[in-house]
């Protein structure tokens, strides 16, 4: 029975990770080139209450004059995606699109059964179905990519890392499907150079717990704001963006009320560790 309190655990914070969803967010100003965000919650800025107005695609929108637009559906997965832009307004945006952020992925993990992953990695020590899913997500993300670039080859993509999103015992556990899916776009990158533009935010968010929202999964403001700097930053290297300084029209506003169940599961985590550590030894 205690082996099962880190694998419930991870159930209740994967259910955060698909409660939000946020319709598409535009602008438009003639002259202008045309901004578009693709994915799941991330890119949403599901972590805020006002994404709309403060997820890091509307300031970087904001800040460099961009129209934006904002197709990204929280819980949807690689295979989810595929389906998405193959709709006639997401194809339309794409095509019209001169910068696509991307942030997929996660998702597919997360969406995944859970506690297969879970008895696998903390009672077997096992991670075939990890590299099972890392494999599928490949393979979906090879045919995502396609699919844009056949719509629109002229379209500059930059592809997000996937962070961890935990700091305590079951980050280890975590860590084994980022892994795994930083591996997979970095490996788009080598056998397609030039085809992507890998923002890593993986990087940028490796040891900064305060950039989490208080549904243990997604950037808070601080978190999207950090987002949005690296995003900026790459646009100005690539010569198709001006600052690197966010301008924030609007401070997100992160959601109070969700501060005790990331206070629940980060004591639930503990006294799991303390009862059973061997669960949580990779």
């Amino acid at each position: 029975m205690k082996k099962l309190i880190k694998i419930i655990a991870v159930i209740l914070v994967v259910a955060v990770a698909f409660s939000v969803l946020i319709p598409t967010t535009v602008t438009a100003s003639a002259g202008s080139l045309n901004y578009l965000v693709l994915g799941d919650s991330i890119g949403v800025g599901a972590g805020i209450i006002n994404p709309g107005e403060a997820s890091y695609g509307r300031i970087v929108a904001d800040t460099n004059g961009y129209n934006y637009e904002n197709h990204a559906v929280s819980g949807y997965n690689t295979g989810a995606m595929l389906a998405h832009i193959k709709l006639p307004h997401v194809r339309k945006s794409i095509k019209e699109a001169d910068i696509i952020s991307l942030s997929i992925g996660g998702n597919d993990f997360l969406t995944s059964n859970m506690v297969q992953l879970g008895f696998e990695a903390a009672v077997l020590d096992k991670f075939s179905t990890f590299d099972k899913i890392a494999e599928s997500f490949y393979k979906n993300y090879c045919k995502i990519i396609s699919e844009i670039k056949e719509l629109n080859p002229d379209a500059v993509i930059l592809a997000q890392t996937l962070y961890n999103p935990m700091d305590n015992a079951i980050t280890g556990f975590y860590q084994q499907g980022v892994d795994r899916l930083n591996a997979g776009y970095r490996r788009y990158l080598n056998e397609n150079p030039g085809s992507i533009v890998i923002v890593d935010v993986a990087k940028a968010f490796k040891g900064h717990p305060e950039y989490i929202a208080n549904d243990c999964v997604h950037p808070n403001a601080q978190g999207n704001v950090v987002i949005a700097k690296l995003v900026l930053q790459t646009l100005k290297d690539l010569g198709i963006g001006t600052k690197t300084t966010p301008v924030i029209n609007y401070e997100g506003v992160n959601n109070r009320f969700l501060k005790p169940f990331k206070e629940i599961i980060y004591l639930i985590v503990d006294v799991a560790e303390i009862l059973v550590p061997d669960l949580f030894v990779i």
